[in-house]
């Protein structure tokens, strides 16, 4: 599985259906929308409304780490994912900077990166 921006994730096949709400997820929350070259998603643009962009990370990285839960994935991927949910909404909630900062990380595409890789190891 290819850890670059595969656009939208449009077909379940023999991938679990969590994995594959995970990936919808993720591409909506960081990757849905493109502006020439960058993309960014749902998580940054309601970043800029107080209180919505952190509960959308909040949610987002909820998903993610139920999904790893979900997938029987390993403790050191469900703390990666805390990780980078944790990371995503402290430094986006710091006025302005932090707006750009939504923009930039991209904490569930992280996140889906870390399942999908423990998911490759396993040879799944």
């Amino acid at each position: 599985m290819a850890r670059h921006d595969p656009g939208p994730p449009t077909r379940q096949g023999d991938i679990p259906a969590e994995l594959h709400r995970a990936r919808q997820w993720a591409y909506l929350l960081d990757s849905r929308f493109k502006i020439a070259n960058f993309r960014f998603g749902l998580d940054g643009v309601l970043g800029l409304v107080p209180v919505a962009g952190d509960a959308v990370t909040l949610i987002g990285g909820a998903i993610m780490l139920f999904t790893a839960h979900r997938l029987g994935l390993s403790t050191w991927t469900k703390l990666k994912i805390a990780f980078y949910t944790g990371v995503d909404t402290v430094f986006g909630s710091i006025p302005l900077l932090g707006d750009l900062f939504d923009f930039a990380f991209k904490a569930h595409k992280n996140s889906l990166n870390a399942i999908e890789k423990e998911l490759e190891r396993r040879g799944r």
